[in-house]
Parts: structure tokens; C-alpha cells; sequence
């Protein structure tokens, strides 16, 4: 299924300017009037800003509502829903994946071929094997003809991945941070941004030692650098000018973390928890030569949100660690609920078991004792 001939290339205007819209968590398919309010924001977000290129940056659709266990016709209906504003504008987009994407009857595997096979989508899969299935790199094309080499260049990781330990929530592996330092290092290090779904664990560290612009109003559920040395990789090669996630739906805020603009989106979908703010979506404005990067959320109803410097306070200080995993999914529920149900028949048995030895042991020595007792009057009785 298909709208254009050939995928659209991504590049710099004349002006020397390119804009990205990031759009996070919106929750598609988690309540028909959650889904209305959704597609009003996106459809508002887009013609006031109107973006060469939109990242979804996880959590679309909510994979674990009774719509996705099985009928993967209901992906397609849903994805059609998604990316209808984006084909009827023709702007071009990119996806990776969030933790509640693939918790349906499809893989992220299956999902990223169903968005493939859209024209207007440049998602792309692993170009070698790591953990997840769609990191890859977008290349921006210099505004000067002339120019062969990118401009600008777009990371993508994908964090929806398993073996993070007790962080349910995935992580970023080292395989995939090798795989940015030999891709860097082939670009020679042109400037770029990258995207995410789950919040690395500095982010916390950010908020405590260093200015931030927005609102720190929920724990972070962030993976923590055991998996992967990511964001030190990032500071170090020199050329990621941003990094961004969504995940923790009432997060907003970003700053600069040792030379890196880290920074959570704006909740953009109405579906899950609330973010208790407008819905919205982070607007990214890259400058081609020399390269700069904005950044602003922009609300449905068209405001630009004015976020407010938050400095590093003694009093405001939040623990270098994330939150665990405390909300599962009904797959996952029906995993529990199978392991913990035979655990407790395993249970019920060995009790049994060990009720009955015991009775028989009991018994047997109830008819020693017993014996000893005639052996004392035997001469009577026998």
C-alpha cells in the first residue's frame, strides 16, 4: 500500500533550515474519544508548524488494549488513523519503537514492516545485528546542490529491547552504542540529533546539577548505563548535539548535560495516563551551516509554551536511580498469573507430600510405640 512513487528525500531549505516535529506516547487505540482528541492535536500541531520530517518516537499505539491480542487487522486500521494527517500534507516520517508497541499480537518486527510499506515512511531495520530491531541513521541533504556529503545526519535507537535486568522497560545495549561509534566515525562525525523512546538514567542528573527548562513531574522509569555506556558515548564522539525521549508522560523538561542537549517531548496523544499538561509535541529547528539546534514545544491549541528555567537546588534534589517497573501489561498479567498459579499447585503438592510421608512416618511410629507397650504385658497376653 503505497501513495507516492519513491521516498522523499530529506533536506535543507534554502534557508539553510530544516524542522522536525516530535511526536511522543500517543497511545492510539487506547479509547475511541482519547483517539478523536489525539488526531485533533496532530492535524493543529502540523499546519501551524508545518515540518519537513516527523519522528514518532514510540508508544503509537497501545499494544496492550484487547484490539491488538488478535486481530492485526486492528494495526493497520490504527496506523492508517496515525499517519493519515502526515500522507494528506505529504510529509514524511520515521518511527522507533516504545515499551507498549509490540505487547499486541504483532512483533515490532511485523510493525515496522507495516509502516515500511507506506511511501511517505523512511523507517528503516537494523543494517547489522543488534539488539532491537530499527536503529538506523537518517542522512540530510546540504541546501547547495553541490554538495554530495549529508549535511546533517538523524539517529535513531530503539530501546524497546529485552535483558535490561529488573528495568522492564528496555534499554539501550552496547552493540547499539558500537554500532553509532563505527557509523559516526564512517560520517566523520557530522552533526546530528538523535531519538529515543526510554529516558537514559542522566536525565536525572541533568535536573540536579545543571539548568533545565520545564517540568521534572514524575519519576523517570530510565534505564541506567549497566547495558551500554550511551550518553557518555554520545558526549564523547563530539558530533549528537541533542537527545530525545518520551516515556514518562508528565516529563517536559531539557538542558544542557556536558555539551549535550538532553530533553523529554511533550505528551501528544490523549491515550494512557495523563500528562496533566495541553497535548503537544517538541519542535526541533536544525540550521545547516554553521549547524545550530532549537528546540520548543508547541500546544494544539497553538501556543509556544514558555518553559521556565529550572536552576540545580539542594532542595530539589531526585535519586540517581530509576523507577521499577510497576504496571504490566494483560499479557503480561496472564504470564504472572500462569507462573503464580503453578508455583502454588507445586506448593499444594509438596505440602501434600509431605503431609502424607509424614502421616505414614507418624503412623508407624504410633504402632512401634504401641508394640513396645504390649512387649511390656506380652506374657499376659500372649
Amino acid at each position: 500500500m503505497g501513495y507516492l512513487i519513491s521516498k522523499p528525500i530529506l533536506k535543507f531549505n534554502n534557508n539553510n533550515q530544516f524542522k522536525i516535529i516530535q511526536f511522543t506516547d500517543l497511545h492510539y487505540g487506547s479509547e475511541p474519544v482519547d483517539d478523536i482528541d489525539t488526531i485533533f492535536s496532530q492535524v493543529n500541531i502540523l499546519d501551524y508548524e508545518k515540518p519537513d520530517l516527523v519522528i514518532f518516537s514510540g508508544d503509537m499505539i497501545t499494544g496492550y488494549e484487547d484490539q491488538f491480542e488478535d486481530d492485526d487487522k486492528n494495526y493497520w486500521k490504527y496506523w492508517n488513523v496515525l499517519i493519515k494527517p502526515l500522507v494528506e500534507r505529504n510529509i514524511p516520517w520515521v518511527i522507533t519503537f516504545g515499551n507498549h508497541d509490540g505487547e499486541g499480537a504483532l512483533s515490532t518486527n511485523e510493525i515496522l514492516k507495516i509502516d515500511q510499506s507506506f511511501d511517505l515512511s523512511l523507517s528503516q531495520s537494523n543494517s547489522v545485528e543488534m539488539h532491537g530491531v530499527s536503529n538506523y541513521v537518517l542522512k540530510i541533504a546540504s541546501s547547495n546542490n553541490l554538495k554530495s556529503e549529508p549535511a546533517s545526519l538523524i539517529y535513531i535507537f530503539d530501546s524497546s529491547t529485552k535483558g535490561c535486568s529488573k528495568l522492564d522497560w528496555g534499554c539501550v545495549h552496547q552493540d547499539q552504542v558500537d554500532w553509532f561509534k563505527n557509523t559516526s566515525k564512517s560520517f566523520n562525525k557530522t552533526d546530528s540529533i538523535a531519538f529515543v523512546h526510554i529516558p537514559p538514567v542522566e536525565i536525572i542528573d541533568l535536573w540536579n546539577k545543571y539548568p533545565v527548562y520545564g517540568n521534572f513531574s514524575e519519576t523517570s522509569c530510565c534505564f541506567e548505563n549497566d547495558y551500554g555506556n550511551f550518553v557518555p558515548s554520545l558526549i564523547e564522539s563530539g558530533d549528537v548535539h541533542g537527545l530525545y525521549f518520551g516515556h514518562d508522560h508528565e516529563n517536559d523538561f531539557h538542558g544542557d548535560y556536558k555539551g549535550i542537549d538532553l530533553g523529554y517531548g511533550r505528551k501528544s496523544g490523549a491515550g494512557s495516563y495523563s500528562s496533566k499538561k495541553p497535548l503537544g509535541a517538541r519542535v526541533f529547528q536544525l540550521t545547516e551551516s554553521p549547524f545550530t539546534l532549537s528546540t520548543w514545544i508547541r500546544e494544539e491549541d497553538g501556543n509556544i509554551v514558555s518553559q521556565v528555567m529550572h536552576p540545580p537546588s539542594e532542595t530539589d534534589q531526585q535519586p540517581i536511580q530509576c523507577k521499577l517497573k510497576d504496571k504490566y501489561s494483560k499479557k503480561e498479567l496472564i504470564g504472572i498469573k500462569v507462573i503464580g498459579g503453578f508455583l502454588i499447585f507445586l506448593g499444594i503438592v509438596v505440602v501434600g507430600l509431605i503431609g502424607f510421608f509424614g502421616f505414614k512416618h507418624y503412623k508407624k511410629y504410633e504402632f512401634k510405640k504401641q508394640y513396645q507397650e504390649l512387649k511390656k504385658y506380652s506374657n499376659c497376653i500372649l
